[in-house]
């Protein structure tokens, strides 16, 4: 009787070991929350990003607002330095659209409520600073979220709190070249960019999952070193998802009502 007991119990071990495998392995943890985050589909979104030279506060943007993570469409206010409080911006079909501040009406030809471009126009032009697609601004806070679909490492660091709900924070690298737009032939060129304009495909993330298994927090610090006519510029990125799988619509302005002016950028 004892030995049988001792054969239970051995092998009882054996199936709690094998059991805790998949579910202690940080980066299957990590896609496993990827995975159901596009499952719940929309979020409420709220997201920093900060851009400047590298050791320094940079020049802070801020944005809330909801996303559908699926679609790609979102609807957010941005406040911008020297604009002036928020300006409502959208994510619709690949166009992001911008409702016009006062402060800048003039510029924009027309003088319509609204001015567009398309997301990969703005990923080709040349804004000032190195890192406009996945990092480098918050128009589209999505791009943090589509990235981790590349994700090839992952560390545990702990159990951490987000705005106050119980949390696990993941320390992970990303490989740009390993996320779903590396494979579409329409977003590759963005990202052979800022591989080139950052010297590598490998990005360190971190990232924060609830106890239901999705993403709440994530975090991204991009430096692209300095090249002939463009400063170092470092940007980090902080993206925050609540109240998942809310109901969300986006449509975009009436098209008399917008100008695009892709074609007032400069090429990269």
């Amino acid at each position: 009787m004892a030995r049988r007991s001792g054969v239970l119990a051995v092998l009882a071990l054996l199936l709690a070991l094998v059991a805790g495998c998949g579910s202690d392995d940080p980066l299957t943890e990590v896609r496993d929350a990827v995975g159901r985050t596009y499952e719940e589909r929309t979020a409420r979104v709220a997201f920093t990003s900060r851009t400047g030279p590298p050791g320094t506060p940079g020049t802070e943007v801020t944005g809330s607002g909801v996303a559908d993570l699926v679609a790609r469409s979102a609807d957010t206010t941005v406040t911008v330095p020297l604009l002036g409080g928020g300006t409502r911006v959208l994510l619709v079909g690949g166009q992001l659209y911008a409702q016009v501040p006062p402060a800048v009406a003039l510029l924009v030809p027309g003088g319509r409520a609204w001015a567009s471009i398309a997301l990969d126009r703005l990923a080709a032009a040349t804004l000032g600073g190195p890192l406009p697609q996945l990092a480098g601004t918050p128009t589209d806070p999505l791009q943090q979220v589509a990235a981790l679909q590349g994700v090839t490492e992952a560390r545990l660091v702990g159990p951490e709190p987000v705005d106050g709900t119980p949390t696990t924070h993941y320390a992970a690298t990303v490989d740009l070249l390993a996320t779903p737009a590396a494979a579409d032939p329409a977003q590759r060129p963005a990202i052979d960019r800022l591989v080139a304009q950052i010297g590598t495909s490998r990005l360190p993330t971190d990232c924060w999952v609830d106890e239901q298994g999705l993403l709440r927090r994530i975090a991204q610090t991009t430096t692209a070193p300095e090249r002939p006519g463009r400063p170092a510029t470092s940007t980090a990125v902080t993206l925050d998802l609540t109240e998942h799988g809310l109901p969300v619509t986006v449509a975009p302005p009436p098209a008399d009502q917008v100008t695009d002016i892709g074609a007032l950028l400069p090429a990269g």
